[in-house]
Protein backbone atom coordinates (compact mmCIF):
# COMPACT_ATOMS: atom_id res chain seq x y z
CA UNK A 1 0.00 0.00 0.00
CA UNK A 2 2.80 2.65 0.97
CA UNK A 3 4.47 1.57 -2.53
CA UNK A 4 1.41 2.89 -4.41
CA UNK A 5 0.84 5.50 -2.17
CA UNK A 6 4.27 6.63 -3.30
CA UNK A 7 3.65 6.15 -7.28
CA UNK A 8 0.45 8.34 -6.39
CA UNK A 9 2.28 10.91 -5.29
CA UNK A 10 5.33 10.82 -8.20
CA UNK A 11 2.54 11.26 -11.05
CA UNK A 12 0.30 13.72 -8.86
CA UNK A 13 3.23 15.65 -8.39
CA UNK A 14 4.16 15.46 -12.14
CA UNK A 15 0.55 16.21 -13.31
CA UNK A 16 1.10 19.26 -10.95
CA UNK A 17 4.14 20.65 -13.09
CA UNK A 18 2.94 19.82 -16.38
CA UNK A 19 -0.48 19.92 -16.25
CA UNK A 20 -0.79 16.50 -18.24
CA UNK A 21 -3.84 14.47 -17.36
CA UNK A 22 -3.68 11.47 -14.81
CA UNK A 23 -3.38 9.04 -17.30
CA UNK A 24 -0.57 10.73 -19.46
CA UNK A 25 1.76 11.82 -16.30
CA UNK A 26 1.37 7.88 -14.92
CA UNK A 27 2.23 6.58 -18.61
CA UNK A 28 6.11 8.40 -18.10
CA UNK A 29 6.40 7.50 -14.73
CA UNK A 30 6.07 4.57 -15.57
CA UNK A 31 8.28 4.72 -18.92
CA UNK A 32 11.08 6.19 -16.45
CA UNK A 33 10.50 3.45 -13.75
CA UNK A 34 11.01 0.58 -16.34
CA UNK A 35 13.92 2.34 -18.32
CA UNK A 36 15.76 2.28 -14.89
CA UNK A 37 15.08 -1.47 -14.31
CA UNK A 38 15.60 -2.20 -18.24
CA UNK A 39 12.20 -3.51 -18.76
CA UNK A 40 10.07 -2.79 -21.80
CA UNK A 41 6.54 -0.83 -21.69
CA UNK A 42 5.74 -1.11 -25.26
CA UNK A 43 2.29 -3.20 -25.75
CA UNK A 44 2.19 -5.53 -28.26
CA UNK A 45 -0.03 -3.39 -30.20
CA UNK A 46 1.03 0.48 -30.35
CA UNK A 47 -2.44 2.90 -29.98
CA UNK A 48 -3.36 4.14 -33.35
CA UNK A 49 -1.96 7.63 -34.18
CA UNK A 50 -3.79 10.94 -34.16
CA UNK A 51 -4.52 12.36 -37.73
CA UNK A 52 -5.33 15.66 -37.96
CA UNK A 53 -5.26 19.03 -40.72
CA UNK A 54 -4.24 21.99 -39.39
CA UNK A 55 -3.03 25.80 -40.32
CA UNK A 56 0.39 27.03 -40.00
CA UNK A 57 0.07 30.20 -37.71
CA UNK A 58 4.00 30.64 -37.45
CA UNK A 59 7.39 28.65 -37.87
CA UNK A 60 9.85 28.70 -35.56
CA UNK A 61 13.29 26.40 -35.99
CA UNK A 62 12.11 23.16 -34.59
CA UNK A 63 8.29 23.91 -34.26
CA UNK A 64 5.42 25.51 -35.60
CA UNK A 65 2.39 27.03 -34.01
CA UNK A 66 -0.67 25.73 -35.55
CA UNK A 67 -4.72 25.76 -34.97
CA UNK A 68 -6.27 22.24 -35.83
CA UNK A 69 -9.22 22.43 -37.77
CA UNK A 70 -12.55 22.56 -35.30
CA UNK A 71 -10.38 23.31 -32.62
CA UNK A 72 -10.28 26.46 -31.17
CA UNK A 73 -6.72 27.16 -29.16
CA UNK A 74 -3.89 26.92 -31.10
CA UNK A 75 -0.98 24.66 -30.21
CA UNK A 76 3.03 24.64 -30.35
CA UNK A 77 3.92 21.41 -32.55
CA UNK A 78 7.23 20.28 -32.08
CA UNK A 79 8.75 18.78 -35.14
CA UNK A 80 11.73 18.34 -37.54
CA UNK A 81 9.43 18.85 -40.19
CA UNK A 82 8.84 22.21 -38.85
CA UNK A 83 11.47 24.36 -41.69
CA UNK A 84 9.55 22.69 -44.71
CA UNK A 85 6.37 24.74 -44.20
CA UNK A 86 5.48 28.53 -43.78
CA UNK A 87 2.59 30.52 -42.35
CA UNK A 88 -0.80 29.97 -44.48
CA UNK A 89 0.02 25.95 -45.46
CA UNK A 90 -2.76 23.61 -44.73
CA UNK A 91 -0.78 20.25 -43.19
CA UNK A 92 -1.65 17.04 -41.93
CA UNK A 93 -0.43 16.56 -38.53
CA UNK A 94 0.53 13.21 -37.54
CA UNK A 95 0.98 13.48 -33.43
CA UNK A 96 2.08 11.01 -31.21
CA UNK A 97 1.59 13.11 -27.94
CA UNK A 98 -0.15 15.69 -27.09
CA UNK A 99 0.29 17.72 -23.63
CA UNK A 100 -0.27 20.88 -21.68
CA UNK A 101 2.77 23.28 -19.69
CA UNK A 102 1.02 26.80 -19.22
CA UNK A 103 0.22 26.25 -23.19
CA UNK A 104 -1.21 23.56 -25.07
CA UNK A 105 1.87 21.77 -27.04
CA UNK A 106 2.29 18.47 -28.86
CA UNK A 107 4.76 16.58 -30.77
CA UNK A 108 4.91 14.62 -34.39
CA UNK A 109 5.22 14.55 -37.66
CA UNK A 110 4.27 17.49 -40.35
CA UNK A 111 2.95 15.87 -43.69
CA UNK A 112 1.22 17.09 -47.23
CA UNK A 113 1.90 20.93 -46.40
CA UNK A 114 -0.72 22.54 -49.51
CA UNK A 115 -2.14 25.86 -50.21
CA UNK A 116 -5.62 25.68 -49.77
CA UNK A 117 -6.78 29.23 -48.38
CA UNK A 118 -10.51 28.42 -48.68
CA UNK A 119 -9.96 25.95 -45.72
CA UNK A 120 -8.09 28.40 -43.57
CA UNK A 121 -11.70 29.90 -42.13
CA UNK A 122 -10.45 33.46 -42.89
CA UNK A 123 -12.80 36.38 -43.03
CA UNK A 124 -12.17 38.33 -46.75
CA UNK A 125 -10.68 41.59 -45.76
CA UNK A 126 -13.42 44.08 -47.20
CA UNK A 127 -12.91 46.34 -49.93
CA UNK A 128 -13.28 50.08 -50.25
CA UNK A 129 -14.48 52.30 -52.15
CA UNK A 130 -15.65 51.37 -55.87
CA UNK A 131 -16.53 54.94 -57.91
CA UNK A 132 -15.73 55.24 -61.28
CA UNK A 133 -12.22 56.16 -62.47
CA UNK A 134 -10.96 57.49 -65.76
CA UNK A 135 -7.41 56.38 -66.03
CA UNK A 136 -6.77 58.00 -69.21
CA UNK A 137 -7.16 61.80 -67.03
CA UNK A 138 -5.83 61.23 -64.29
CA UNK A 139 -2.14 59.78 -65.34
CA UNK A 140 0.84 59.82 -67.90
CA UNK A 141 -0.18 58.34 -70.52
CA UNK A 142 2.48 55.48 -71.98
CA UNK A 143 3.11 56.17 -75.61
CA UNK A 144 5.19 54.47 -78.73
CA UNK A 145 7.75 53.17 -78.45
CA UNK A 146 7.49 52.06 -75.23
CA UNK A 147 6.21 48.22 -76.10
CA UNK A 148 3.15 48.38 -72.71
CA UNK A 149 1.97 51.16 -75.05
CA UNK A 150 -0.81 48.85 -77.13
CA UNK A 151 -1.68 46.95 -73.68
CA UNK A 152 -2.27 50.59 -71.71
CA UNK A 153 -4.59 51.54 -74.50
CA UNK A 154 -6.47 48.46 -74.00
CA UNK A 155 -6.48 48.82 -70.25
CA UNK A 156 -7.63 52.21 -70.19
CA UNK A 157 -10.19 52.17 -72.81
CA UNK A 158 -12.84 52.91 -70.26
CA UNK A 159 -13.39 54.02 -66.90
CA UNK A 160 -12.90 51.47 -64.25
CA UNK A 161 -13.74 50.54 -60.82
CA UNK A 162 -10.83 51.90 -57.76
CA UNK A 163 -10.86 50.20 -54.95
CA UNK A 164 -8.84 50.12 -51.66
CA UNK A 165 -7.95 46.82 -49.35
CA UNK A 166 -8.30 46.58 -45.44
CA UNK A 167 -5.65 48.18 -43.32
CA UNK A 168 -4.80 44.73 -42.27
CA UNK A 169 -3.28 43.38 -45.30
CA UNK A 170 -0.66 46.44 -44.64
CA UNK A 171 -0.13 44.87 -41.01
CA UNK A 172 -2.27 48.14 -39.45
CA UNK A 173 -4.42 46.43 -37.16
CA UNK A 174 -7.57 48.28 -35.28
CA UNK A 175 -6.74 50.53 -32.48
CA UNK A 176 -2.79 50.83 -33.58
CA UNK A 177 -1.14 53.77 -34.39
CA UNK A 178 -0.12 54.04 -37.82
CA UNK A 179 3.26 55.36 -37.41
CA UNK A 180 3.64 51.52 -35.35
CA UNK A 181 3.70 49.50 -38.49
CA UNK A 182 5.30 45.98 -37.70
CA UNK A 183 5.90 45.13 -41.50
CA UNK A 184 7.84 48.92 -41.39
CA UNK A 185 9.81 47.75 -38.43
CA UNK A 186 10.70 44.06 -40.00
CA UNK A 187 12.50 46.08 -43.19
CA UNK A 188 13.77 48.12 -41.03
CA UNK A 189 15.53 45.12 -39.14
CA UNK A 190 16.42 43.90 -42.19
CA UNK A 191 18.15 46.67 -43.82
CA UNK A 192 20.37 46.90 -40.54
CA UNK A 193 21.17 43.24 -40.80
CA UNK A 194 19.25 41.39 -38.51
CA UNK A 195 17.85 39.05 -41.14
CA UNK A 196 16.69 36.79 -38.57
CA UNK A 197 15.42 39.72 -36.11
CA UNK A 198 13.02 40.52 -38.92
CA UNK A 199 11.85 36.81 -39.80
CA UNK A 200 10.40 36.71 -36.02
CA UNK A 201 8.55 40.19 -36.19
CA UNK A 202 6.87 38.84 -38.98
CA UNK A 203 5.62 35.27 -38.05
CA UNK A 204 4.84 36.61 -34.94
CA UNK A 205 2.34 39.42 -37.31
CA UNK A 206 0.99 36.37 -38.96
CA UNK A 207 0.33 34.25 -35.36
CA UNK A 208 -1.65 37.24 -35.34
CA UNK A 209 -3.93 37.45 -38.05
CA UNK A 210 -2.91 35.62 -41.46
CA UNK A 211 -3.95 38.13 -43.58
CA UNK A 212 -1.78 40.45 -43.18
CA UNK A 213 -0.14 40.15 -46.62
CA UNK A 214 2.47 42.41 -46.63
CA UNK A 215 4.52 39.92 -44.22
CA UNK A 216 3.64 37.15 -46.45
CA UNK A 217 5.44 39.75 -48.85
CA UNK A 218 8.38 40.62 -46.83
CA UNK A 219 8.84 36.98 -45.62
CA UNK A 220 8.96 36.09 -49.68
CA UNK A 221 11.59 38.85 -49.88
CA UNK A 222 13.74 37.30 -47.30
CA UNK A 223 14.03 34.19 -49.41
CA UNK A 224 13.95 35.29 -52.69
CA UNK A 225 17.72 35.63 -53.65
CA UNK A 226 19.23 32.69 -52.23
CA UNK A 227 15.56 30.13 -52.02
CA UNK A 228 13.11 31.02 -55.06
CA UNK A 229 11.60 27.62 -54.43
CA UNK A 230 10.58 29.08 -50.67
CA UNK A 231 10.08 32.51 -51.61
CA UNK A 232 6.87 31.66 -54.02
CA UNK A 233 5.04 30.16 -50.77
CA UNK A 234 5.60 32.77 -49.21
CA UNK A 235 4.31 35.26 -52.32
CA UNK A 236 1.68 32.81 -53.08
CA UNK A 237 -0.58 32.61 -50.37
CA UNK A 238 -0.21 35.80 -49.32
CA UNK A 239 -1.87 36.49 -53.21
CA UNK A 240 -4.14 34.10 -52.38
CA UNK A 241 -5.13 35.30 -49.47
CA UNK A 242 -5.95 39.38 -50.76
CA UNK A 243 -8.05 36.99 -53.90
CA UNK A 244 -10.35 36.44 -51.07
CA UNK A 245 -11.63 39.92 -50.74
CA UNK A 246 -11.87 39.99 -54.47
CA UNK A 247 -15.56 38.83 -55.98
CA UNK A 248 -15.34 36.68 -59.63
CA UNK A 249 -14.43 37.87 -62.54
CA UNK A 250 -13.14 41.46 -60.68
CA UNK A 251 -12.44 43.93 -63.30
CA UNK A 252 -11.81 47.02 -60.90
CA UNK A 253 -8.09 48.14 -60.70
CA UNK A 254 -6.13 48.23 -57.35
CA UNK A 255 -3.95 51.22 -58.16
CA UNK A 256 -0.16 51.54 -56.12
CA UNK A 257 -1.09 55.10 -54.97
CA UNK A 258 -3.89 53.58 -52.68
CA UNK A 259 -1.56 52.72 -49.40
CA UNK A 260 -2.99 49.48 -48.38
CA UNK A 261 -3.20 47.90 -52.00
CA UNK A 262 0.21 47.69 -52.00
CA UNK A 263 0.59 44.45 -49.66
CA UNK A 264 -1.36 42.59 -52.39
CA UNK A 265 0.84 43.80 -55.54
CA UNK A 266 3.92 43.39 -53.80
CA UNK A 267 3.02 39.23 -53.78
CA UNK A 268 1.61 39.15 -57.05
CA UNK A 269 5.64 40.75 -58.23
CA UNK A 270 7.11 38.45 -56.14
CA UNK A 271 5.50 35.51 -57.82
CA UNK A 272 5.67 36.58 -61.43
CA UNK A 273 9.46 37.09 -60.74
CA UNK A 274 10.06 33.30 -58.65
CA UNK A 275 7.93 31.85 -61.88
CA UNK A 276 10.46 33.53 -64.16
CA UNK A 277 13.10 32.45 -62.79
CA UNK A 278 12.09 28.91 -62.15
CA UNK A 279 11.45 28.99 -65.87
CA UNK A 280 7.72 29.22 -65.60
CA UNK A 281 7.65 31.91 -68.77
CA UNK A 282 4.07 31.55 -69.59
CA UNK A 283 2.68 31.58 -65.96
CA UNK A 284 5.28 34.63 -65.40
CA UNK A 285 3.74 36.30 -67.87
CA UNK A 286 0.00 36.16 -67.00
CA UNK A 287 0.86 37.46 -63.54
CA UNK A 288 2.40 40.40 -64.84
CA UNK A 289 -0.19 40.59 -67.22
CA UNK A 290 -2.86 40.55 -64.66
CA UNK A 291 -0.94 43.17 -62.44
CA UNK A 292 -0.66 45.59 -65.39
CA UNK A 293 -4.53 45.32 -65.59
CA UNK A 294 -4.73 46.22 -61.54
CA UNK A 295 -2.62 48.93 -61.76
CA UNK A 296 -2.33 50.12 -65.18
CA UNK A 297 0.20 53.33 -63.94
CA UNK A 298 3.03 50.32 -63.49
CA UNK A 299 4.48 51.81 -60.43
CA UNK A 300 6.42 48.80 -59.73
CA UNK A 301 7.65 48.73 -63.49
CA UNK A 302 6.39 45.37 -63.74
CA UNK A 303 5.63 46.29 -67.83
CA UNK A 304 9.69 45.91 -68.32
CA UNK A 305 9.62 42.09 -66.82
CA UNK A 306 6.76 41.74 -68.79
CA UNK A 307 8.44 42.46 -72.12
CA UNK A 308 11.60 40.51 -70.88
CA UNK A 309 9.33 37.62 -70.13
CA UNK A 310 7.39 37.53 -73.67
CA UNK A 311 10.67 38.42 -75.98
CA UNK A 312 12.52 35.00 -73.71
CA UNK A 313 9.57 32.90 -74.39
CA UNK A 314 9.49 33.74 -78.14
CA UNK A 315 13.34 33.11 -78.17
CA UNK A 316 12.37 30.00 -76.23
CA UNK A 317 9.81 28.34 -78.70
CA UNK A 318 11.62 29.31 -81.82
CA UNK A 319 15.07 27.42 -80.70
CA UNK A 320 13.62 23.84 -79.04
Amino acid sequence: MTARRDLKSIIRARQSKTGESYTAARAHVMRERAALLGQSTESPQSAPLERVDAVVLKVNQRSARVRVLGEDEPITFRSSDASSVVPGHLVTLIVKRRWRWRDAYASGRIEDPRIDVERLGLVPLPLVGGELEDLRRGYEPFRRPEPYAPLWRELTAKRRASFEMDPIAWGLFPGMDPEDNPTCDASELDKAGDREGARRLLMDVLCRDLRCIDAHAHLGNLEFDHAPQQAILHYEIGMRIGELSLPPGFDGVLMWGRLYNRPFLRCLHGYGLCLWHLGQLAAAQRVFERMLSLNPNDNQGVRSCWDDVREEAATAESNP
